[in-house]
């Protein structure tokens, strides 16, 4: 009764590698619904259309982990335009930015790293 060495660590691996994945899919259902929340608080109002038009829906990616895109779903075109600022139509640049989305990319980074080390220690 011998024991095959290479196949109890790959047997290891793999469940440590299931564990890690795992923890990284809920981790980024639950930051990119924090940002999401984050983000139709934090955007400026006018009407409220363009809060209400933030979602998230899943990123592609190569490997077996999830990824998760949050984007403004109705109003796409208006992201940068306010982040960022721009010249009126009839010239200068009189509008002024209203950043919103920069913050709250910083805050899911930090959430999602502290979010992803805490599944990872405790399992």
């Amino acid at each position: 009764m011998s024991i095959d060495v290479a196949a109890e660590i790959e047997k290891a691996m793999k469940e440590q590698l299931d564990l890690a994945n795992e923890a990284v899919n809920k981790s980024v259902d639950k930051v990119a619904k924090e940002t999401v929340n984050e983000l139709k608080s934090s955007s400026p109002r006018k009407s409220g259309h363009y809060a209400e038009g933030w979602a998230t829906k899943e990123g592609k990616t190569a490997t077996r982990s999830k990824s998760a895109v949050v984007w403004n779903e109705k109003h796409y075109r208006l992201t940068h335009l306010l982040e960022h600022g721009h010249a009126k139509v009839n010239g200068g640049r009189d509008v002024p930015a209203r950043p919103h989305i920069g913050a709250a990319e910083q805050k899911a980074i930090k959430a999602f790293e502290d979010e992803l080390r805490r599944g990872i220690e405790h399992g």
